[in-house]
């Protein structure tokens, strides 16, 4: 059985890839903005001021695992222009994603025990915890899939 595989077009890579680069450049300076807020909340709060490095360090932290899911989204968009979306590599960088999201996850869950604020702040992080969990499973679904596939871009058509 042969299917015709629809790939996308050089401008919908660079598209997708300015998007995912524009996410990481927000991250980065919410992670910034963090260590710059904290900085004047603990002074405005004395009383949670030991709580000013933990809470930085999982802001940080989280982001890092969000930078690093945004740059394997992007090799895996260019997998897909290259035809290399069923390979073995692809399935590694699937893996990486749903364990780094797994990890920003388990931050958050932590975090939760630790914040000091209104009930709103945490519920907003609750949020995230369901969020990462349910793309931790997609992503882990999407690589068992990925694995039973195992077509090569030589059986779907295309020389490699």
């Amino acid at each position: 059985m042969h299917t015709s595989t629809q790939y996308p077009s050089a401008l919908t890579v660079v598209v997708a890839r300015t998007a995912l680069g524009l996410l990481f450049g927000a991250v980065v300076a919410g992670q910034i903005f963090s260590v710059i807020k904290s900085q004047s909340l603990a002074a405005a709060y004395p009383e949670f001021s030991q709580l000013q490095a933990p809470l930085v360090a999982a802001a940080l932290a989280f982001g890092i695992c969000v930078e690093a899911v945004l740059a394997a989204a992007a090799v895996l968009t260019g997998y897909t222009r290259d035809h290399r979306i069923f390979g073995p590599s692809a399935l590694k960088l699937v893996g990486f994603m749903a364990g780094a999201l797994a990890v920003a996850t388990a931050i958050l869950v932590v975090t939760l025990f630790m914040i000091p604020g209104p009930p709103a702040l945490g519920f907003s992080i609750l949020g995230g915890v369901v969020l990462g969990t349910a793309l931790t499973v997609v992503l882990r679904v999407l690589r068992s899939r990925l694995r039973n596939v195992g077509c090569t871009p030589v059986q779907l058509g295309h020389a490699v």
